[in-house]
């Protein structure tokens, strides 16, 4: 099989989501979505009995809990940006031996061993190679249409099945 070689460049949108998704698919996100519920049910129910100071606090809260993550994140992801690596696109390239990717901004490319591949998964418009439970390379479906199905083979070609959460 040849190997196969592509570009993306990775917009703050891009790693927004990404985050922002596993944010709020983890434990932490998932607490702060209860407890913005459970304010706010706490708030509707309690309402006639609140002073009027609480009447405020709580909902003011409940939105807190709501607003941190996705505040954060934004500020993170600003930061994040501004590392030389996300000034240039990065260039993918799958070869026999795993998943190699290189920069403008780096001497050598990194590569990705594909036994080391802890996942591969595809997430609205989005395939994503993770090297571990957290960390995934996020490449942009809409900048590889024009090889994406032969990539996704070529990754069913050399990553272990139960690996795979490709839609």
């Amino acid at each position: 099989m040849n190997n196969i070689k592509f570009s993306v460049k990775i917009k703050e949108q891009d790693l927004f989501r990404f985050n922002l998704h596993h944010s709020y698919t983890s434990s932490q996100g998932i607490l702060s979505v209860v407890l913005f519920v459970l304010l706010i049910a706490i708030w509707i129910m309690r309402f006639p009995l609140l002073s009027p100071l609480y009447r405020v606090f709580y909902p003011l809260i409940a939105i807190i809990f709501l607003l941190y993550i996705p505040m954060t994140l934004k500020l993170r992801v600003k930061t994040q940006m501004t590392q030389e690596v996300f000034q240039h696109p990065l260039t993918y390239e799958f070869v026999e031996t795993g998943v190699k990717v290189s920069s403008p901004s780096t001497d050598e490319p990194a590569e990705l061993p594909w036994e080391y591949v802890y996942k591969v998964s595809t997430w609205k418009d989005y395939l994503l190679i993770y090297s571990n439970r957290v960390n995934a390379y996020i490449i942009p479906k809409e900048d590889i249409q024009d090889v994406y199905d032969v990539a996704i083979d070529y990754i069913k070609n050399h990553v272990e099945d139960y690996k795979l959460q490709i839609k």
